[in-house]
């Protein structure tokens, strides 16, 4: 069910609840405090006449209390004093009844002890005595038959229990208006955060339409509204990005499939028409077994990439020697090296060994697509050394390849991306995507310098192992 302003009464409530607990609560403590003060000046009062009395009692005995009470404009007030053998009472003020005889109706005192101090208590109030606050105190009469006795006065609190009345109703209408008057309240901040909603709302739907563009900051948002903001324009911008790196990826995938797929079919062909020819058959199944090899590499590294770059990866993080990682590396591509015609060289520092924290077949495969690529690429030098820079160890792969053009740099790191001079060269446009997610699953960084026709230099940052 909505209101007249197109808000569930439900939603609106929810706004409008905090602002009820606070009133009720502040209220609530107002009319307590008011309460605790109005008792705590009646107690006063009472004990204020109380030692008056005893004062009275203590110089001129029962007679000083019989003249002196109903002269000092206490208002409805009684004296009671009760011990062994005495009793006397006094009451001044409305609410005494005479009788034909000319005595008059005093009010039943056995309803409390004489020793109580009390605040509002009621005494015969059908008949017309209303609450009283009493003080009392222990007293000793004089007399050696009756000993000590209690001294008990009290006065009429009927004017202070409609006043606390009239209070409480002031506060119950006080309530209900401040009650109202945060539904106000409640309906102005449900109307501002329905249009952040609305705004983002709008937003995303245009994001359904593949309409992409930032949500705008409108006047008046709060600093926690823009941080929402910025927190959706951060999302939209990564959708946007990771559906041009989906549509971009498919793209290079049916064109690099579409290669070794035909192939395989013209294979295929080819081996049906002589079927006769075992040796043709057998060259035939070679090479498709070739070509289905590649297309198997190719989708186990692509499943790596995104496993590693959705940070899924199970590391068995260890301390790695570093110099031995690389050099298991070096000694696997040592007769490649030679065959091209490249010469590598690795420096280390003889009197310091730095140890890793890495996974030792994760941390090769960085090691073995780098060095890879240099070989690869028209390489005729490869330089490796390693530094030590605070609490990370930097390994700094140089070659002098064709190196890589400023248009492609910021292209390398993408999945299949392949520049135009590398296309002549076997491989799946994944190396180096796979050398970055993995560097970052190690709490590493990469970076990358090249000069065209002059050489490519990496440089891998990873923590040192604590010892």
């Amino acid at each position: 069910m909505k209101n007249r302003f197109g808000f569930p009464l439900r939603g609106l409530s929810g706004y409008a609840l905090p602002y009820w607990v606070y009133t009720v609560i502040l209220l609530s403590c107002a009319f307590l405090a008011f309460f605790l003060h109005l008792r705590d000046q009646e107690q006063a009062r009472a004990e204020q006449l109380l030692s008056h009395y005893l004062k009275l009692y203590s110089l001129n005995g029962t007679a000083g209390l019989r003249l002196s009470h109903g002269a000092m404009g206490a208002g409805t007030s009684f004296v009671r004093m009760e011990g062994a053998g005495l009793r006397f009472i006094r009451v001044t003020g409305k609410g005494i009844t005479e009788i034909s005889d000319g005595s008059e109706t005093l009010p039943d005192f056995s309803t409390f002890m004489v020793s109580d101090s009390l605040v509002w208590k009621d005494l015969q109030e059908k008949g017309g005595w209303g609450h009283w606050t009493v003080a009392a105190a222990r007293m000793n009469t004089g007399r050696v038959d009756t000993g000590s006795g209690f001294l008990q006065v009290g006065i009429d609190s009927s004017e202070s229990l409609a006043l606390l009345r009239r209070i409480a109703l002031v506060f119950l209408l006080m309530t209900v208006f401040f009650m109202f008057f945060s539904l106000i309240l409640a309906l102005l901040t449900a109307r501002k955060q329905s249009r952040v909603l609305r705004h983002l709302t709008a937003t995303i739907a245009a994001i359904n339409r593949e309409t992409f563009h930032e949500v705008e900051s409108l006047d008046g948002f709060e600093p926690a509204e823009v941080e929402l903001v910025t927190a959706v324009n951060q999302l939209i911008a990564r959708h946007h990005q990771l559906s041009s790196e989906l549509s971009d990826s498919m793209d290079n995938v049916a064109h690099d499939l579409r290669t070794p797929m035909t192939r395989l079919r013209a294979i295929a062909e080819y081996g049906l028409q002589k079927r006769d020819d075992n040796t043709h058959l057998s060259e035939a199944l070679a090479d498709c077994l070739e070509e289905s090899d590649r297309l198997l590499s190719m989708l186990n590294t692509m499943l790596n990439v995104a496993e590693a770059e959705a940070d899924t990866v199970n590391l068995d993080l260890q301390c790695v020697d570093l110099a031995a990682s690389i050099n298991g590396v070096l000694e696997l591509y040592e007769i490649t090296a030679e065959e091209q015609g490249v010469e590598i060289r690795f420096d280390v520092g003889e009197d310091e060994t730095i140890q890793i924290l890495a996974d030792t077949q994760r941390i090769s495969q960085v090691w073995a697509n780098l060095l890879d690529n240099s070989i690869k690429y028209n390489s005729s030098e490869i330089v490796i050394f390693s530094r030590v820079t605070k609490n990370m160890a930097e390994i700094v792969m140089q070659d002098n390849g064709m190196g890589i053009s400023e248009n492609e740099i910021k292209q390398i790191w993408t999945r299949l991306f392949r520049g135009d001079r590398s296309r002549s060269k076997p491989g799946l446009g994944l190396g180096l995507t796979l050398v970055r997610a993995m560097v970052n699953n190690h709490n590493g960084t990469i970076s990358v310098r090249s000069t065209l026709n002059q050489g490519t230099t990496f440089t891998v940052s990873l923590p040192l192992a604590r010892q």
